[in-house]
This record gives structure tokens, sequence and C-alpha cells, in this order.
């Protein structure tokens, strides 16, 4: 039965004269792809719920950014064609083999979030690097998963981390490019890091009290840290807490963004207002609104039931994560799984809640779908380790019709 699926499946498969190394390179590559890749995703049901969900929400992004105009839609077509070809790419490699350049892909990140500093400043931020042809290459992106993959492989050789000096290393590997991501400044992405390392040491099995303790200093420290932000940062701080009407300076100033959003947001109603959306959008009244703000386009497009379905592929997401992890075969696979997914799922939540106005703006993506090339090539990758671990490392259940992972 199997000779006769590969018999098959040659059939359809695309052949490539071999008249060079180059061509016979990628034929081998595809064939890859087609001959073991595509069957092990087919025989994965949880990796088929998260890309269905991935899918729709790309989709989704599509529409909404089409708004903010074709040419950024074109773009962003192309940013998920190539995150896309690089996911199924890696699905060729066991994330075993992938684990052991953990360490060196974080040096090379942090190297590029050191180098960045001297890059020519964009909005007042050292973020970017423009590369030739007009791509902007976003260094923190790649810092994150780099952090997640060498937390977790760092932590799969302690079998127990019941003692405090085995948080040392994990804590090195998540101050370092959240100090370098705070400078630059970017204050929502640096967040995302001691969050993300808490979940990842909980599911190592860290002690709750050493972990409480060190969370406490931390929000001990915290309020020294306030006069070290931005003026602008501050001062969205301060209008989230500061109750009664705002001010003309406020509505022109640090809270434009806001209210442009929930303005945007609500004149969606309960369905929407199709495809063409809002004046606040076509008019480009919303700053960022095909970066940071697209669930507010999103919201005037589809309105709060277009929300709502966004909100539920995110959870179908996290929930299908979630299994994945639990069944994971080694721990290396379990904590790779668990920190990327949270990763996302955290950066979906700060979000949502930013454009919704429930807390301060502090500038962070949508996964799989805020336009720009960075964040979706980092989105790719997550969920290519993600589903790389939902192919290969699965435990095996009793009673399970699923055939075993190939370990290849």
């Amino acid at each position: 039965m199997t000779d006769q699926r590969d018999e098959n499946s040659s059939l359809l498969m695309p052949r490539f004269a071999g008249g060079n190394s180059r061509s016979s390179g990628v034929s081998t590559l595809l064939e890859t792809i087609w001959h073991r890749v595509m069957p092990e995703l087919v025989a994965t049901r949880l990796a088929w719920l998260m890309l269905l969900a991935v899918a729709l929400l790309c989709t989704a992004s599509l529409m909404a950014v089409r708004i903010c105009g074709r040419g950024l839609m074109v773009r962003q077509e192309i940013h998920i064609l190539v995150g896309a070809a690089i996911l199924l790419l890696l699905l060729t490699v066991n994330y075993r083999k992938l684990g052991y350049l953990a360490y060196g892909f974080f040096i090379f990140t942090t190297l590029l979030l050191i180098a960045v500093r001297f890059a020519r400043p964009i909005k007042g931020s050292h973020r970017w690097f423009i590369i030739p042809g007009g791509i902007d290459l976003q260094p923190s992106e790649l810092a994150k998963i780099s952090f997640v993959m060498s937390v977790a492989w760092c932590l799969r050789m302690h079998k127990d981390m019941r003692q405090l000096n085995k948080l040392i290393l994990p804590f090195i590997f998540a101050i370092i490019p959240m100090s370098l991501i705070l400078i630059e400044p970017d204050l929502g992405t640096a967040l995302l890091f001691p969050v993300v390392l808490y979940a990842m040491l909980i599911a190592a099995g860290a002690k709750f009290r050493h972990l409480l303790a060190i969370a406490l200093i931390a929000m001990a420290v915290a309020p020294g840290c306030y006069p070290l932000l931005k003026p602008y940062q501050k001062q969205r701080i301060v209008a989230l807490f500061v109750h009664g009407k705002p001010t003309h300076r406020q509505l022109s100033g640090e809270l434009y963004q806001k209210r442009q959003s929930e303005i945007a947001e609500g004149s969606g109603g309960l369905t929407g207002q199709g495809l063409a959306g809002t004046v606040e959008i076509r008019h480009g009244l919303l700053p960022e609104a095909s970066n940071d703000f697209i669930f507010a386009v999103v919201g005037s497009q589809w309105g709060f039931a277009g929300a709502i379905g966004i909100v539920v592929l995110y959870l179908i997401f996290f929930a299908s994560c979630m299994e994945t992890a639990g069944e994971a075969a080694d721990s290396f696979g379990r904590l790779l799984v668990v920190g990327l997914s949270c990763m996302l799922i955290l950066q979906a939540v700060i979000n949502i809640a930013m454009t919704t106005g429930i807390i301060p703006v502090v500038g962070i993506t949508l996964p799989f779908m805020s336009y720009g090339g960075s964040a979706m090539l980092a989105d790719m990758l997550a969920m290519s380790l993600i589903l790389n671990v939902a192919m290969r490392g699965r435990r095996m259940i009793p009673g399970s019709r699923e055939r075993p992972a190939a370990r290849g």
C-alpha cells in the first residue's frame, strides 16, 4: 500500500530536467518535501488544525491590508509566500538537529541587535536594517525565536529544575536580548521575554517559590525604571490611568491612536462595513493601520462577529499547540512548543488589548496578520518549529490511530 502511494505521488510530483547541479538540487529538495514532509503533515491531525487557523488568519490579513493600499497587499502576499516556503524548507530537517544550532543562532541575533544600534534611525528608533531593494530587517523578531530555542535547548539537559542556580543561564538568555531591545527602544517586544521565560520554566518544573521571589524582586525594581522610559511612553501610561474627560491635547497626542482605533472598531457594529472598511481606515486617519492596529481594521470590516472569529482562530491555534506540547516525546520539543506558542499568543493578547484600549499603546504586531516581512518571517519560523514537533516528536499514545512519527 505504501509503495502504491509513493508511486502515485511520484506521478503527481513535478520533475525537473537534471541539466545542472542547481536544478538537480531543487528537484531533490522538492521531492523530499513531497515524499517526506507532505505525508507527515497529512497524517498529523494537530498540524492540519494549526495550518487551517494560520491560513485563515493570513487570508484575513490580506483583506485587511488591502484597505491600506493595494501595493501593501501585494507585498504582504510575497511575505506570506516566502514565509510559507521557508516553513516547508525547515520541515525537511528534524527539530532535534535544529536544536544544535540554537546557541549559534542566539549569538548571531545578539550581534544583529548590537549592530542595529549603528543603523540609520527610522521614526526615532534603531530597530531596522535597510537592505538594498527596499527590504527592512528587524533583528528583534529573529531574536525572539533564537531566545526560545536556546532556553529550550538549555533546559532539556536539566532533569531537575528545583535548584535556584539552574535558573541563572535561562535568565541570561532572556536578559541579553531584552536589554538590547529596550534601548532601541521597543518596549512591547521586550516585555515578551520575561513572560515567555516564566512559562517555559514552569513547564520545565522550576520551583514556584523561586519564580515568585524573582518576580517580586522585579516588581519592586520596576517603578525605578519609569524615569528611563521615553516621554511618549510615560504619556501613554499616565493617560491610561487618568480618569475624566480627555483634553484636546491628549486626543491629538498620546491618545490619538487609541481613540481612532476605538472609533474604527465601534463603527463596524455587529457585522462590519465590508471590505471597504470605515472612513478612518480609507483616509489614513488611523496611524499604523496595516501593522500594529490591523485588528481595528478587521473590526471595521467584519464588526464584532469578525473580531470574535479572529479570537477563536487564535484559541484553536493555541489549544492545538498545547496538545502538541503534551504529546511531545522529549523535553526539548515540549519546551520549544510551549515557548513559541506562548510567545505568539501573548503577542496576540497584548495587541488586541492595545487596540481595544485596555492597555497603553506599546507597539507590538498581531501574529500572522500584521503587515511586515520580518514579523511574518518570525511567525512562520515559529510555526515551522511547532509543526516539526507535531510531526516528529509525538509519544505513542495507546489507542491512537495516528501512525508513528518519523525520526529523520
